[in-house]
């Protein structure tokens, strides 16, 4: 709860409650590994119906469908839609907050408007932003489509109900601020990797893709096909969500993943179904291929490369992890100390980022064993590798001779080792 407060560790200063507080929620009311590893896909699933209800509200029946399969097959979508990152989620608040904005729905679109705001800053920009110019829009340049009352609601009050955290967490004291200190050095070295990492491919290869896609969306725009209000919100939440990312690229602690991105791309697969289905059908064949067998090929790479990566370790480590879950509670000394946290509820401690710190205690017995004696350490669990994917050995052999000495029991699980020390009323 209190992560975000402090430099090192800490979550992006653009998250917002929502996402740890209903990863709280579910695991304060179930207790359940389950339930918790699928709410994020459970977002993901309902972004893509939400897409597809969406564009049958204001489309047709078919480029409804071309739009749900398109965001589903998208391989950023399908990658972060599988995991405990917060982008599917704001995808689906934010979709469902514009969807209610354009259907006049009032109440539902300043809800859910707040929880977009209260996912991530960058959502409240993509939907106040779309908000706010879209209004400008039908006032003035369109046909008044919805009530001007509702525009000024829509977009003032999800600021008003957000506006407790915003003021906490950004602006109170002047202390801080969603955007700080934009180097446009770090943007041309975030930026070539992002358009490389979008699909996994090289940058030619990725400008090839975006402008089929483009194509086809151009297609439907000249098509005329969309009401001039849609085509404005779902333009505008588009052009937002890129202007995101260029400024996410230049912000300081930013990744080199293009995820930032995932709540736009609803925009972008409504616009895609849209010019699709108004193409050709010798060209709806020609795009459906080549798109088709690209995220396909793409989906089932990043799937094995996960798999073997960070699975392949995992399971590796389930036998010890089985033999955790059956042990009294105690503090755990391993490298995997997210993991083993998270797959034996037990305690655990590593030395975080200070290398110098873990040789000087894992190098050397006499260092060790002062160490685990001063510190209510009641297992050791360590990898039995030297080299290759996994974990490294990061204890010295004599500090392996000294547990096999002093631990009460040695258990071996293949890739890991257990020692269970004593406790310090057995000293």
């Amino acid at each position: 709860m209190g992560l975000w407060r402090h430099s090192y560790g800490s979550l992006h200063p653009w998250w917002g409650p929502l996402t740890p507080g209903l990863f709280a929620l579910v695991w304060g009311a179930s207790r359940s590994y389950t339930l918790l590893q699928l709410v994020i896909p459970l977002a993901a699933g309902a972004t893509v119906l939400l897409t597809y209800w969406m564009g049958r509200a204001l489309f047709d029946e078919r480029a409804a469908v071309v739009a749900a399969v398109f965001l589903s097959f998208y391989p950023l979508f399908r990658e972060y839609g599988s995991v405990a990152y917060n982008e599917a989620l704001g995808a689906l608040v934010l979709t469902g907050a514009l969807f209610a904005y354009l259907r006049g729905r009032t109440l539902a679109a300043v809800l859910l408007g707040a929880l977009a705001a209260l996912t991530k800053m960058d959502l409240l920009a993509l939907y106040s932003g779309t908000v706010a110019l879209s209004a400008l829009y039908d006032r003035f340049a369109g046909r008044r489509e919805l009530p001007w009352s509702h525009h000024v609601v829509c977009l003032i009050g999800p600021l008003a109900l957000a506006a407790p955290w915003i003021w906490g967490h950004y602006l109170g004291g002047g202390e801080r601020t969603p955007t700080r200190g934009l180097s446009f050095g770090l943007f041309t070295i975030i930026f070539p990797m992002m358009v490389e990492l979008t699909f996994y491919i090289p940058w030619y290869g990725v400008l090839l893709t975006l402008g089929v896609i483009g194509a086809v969306i151009a297609r439907g725009l000249r098509a005329g096909a969309l009401p001039r209000l849609t085509a404005m919100v779902l333009g505008t939440w588009l052009a937002l969500g890129l202007l995101v990312v260029l400024v996410y690229c230049a912000t300081p602690g930013a990744g080199n993943s293009p995820r930032i991105f995932v709540p736009a791309l609803p925009p972008l697969a409504l616009l895609f179904g849209v010019g699709f289905t108004r193409l050709p059908r010798a060209w709806q064949r020609r795009a459906g291929l080549y798109l088709g067998v690209l995220f396909l090929t793409i989906n089932a790479f990043v799937i094995w490369y996960q798999a073997a990566a960070f699975g392949g370790p995992i399971r590796a480590a389930a036998p010890a992890f089985h033999e955790l879950r059956q042990r009294e509670q105690g503090f755990v000394l391993t490298p995997i100390y997210w993991e083993t946290i998270l797959y034996t509820r037990q305690r655990a401690t590593w030395f975080e980022a200070d290398e110098v710190f873990r040789d000087s205690i894992m190098g050397d017995a006499g260092r060790f064993a002062h160490y685990v004696e001063q510190h209510p350490i009641r297992y050791v669990l360590l990898p039995n590798s030297t080299s290759g994917p996994g974990p490294r050995d990061p204890a010295a052999p004599q500090v392996r001779a000294y547990l096999d000495t002093r631990a009460a029991e040695r258990i071996d699980t293949g890739a890991w080792t257990l020692w269970v020390l004593p406790r310090a009323s057995d000293n």
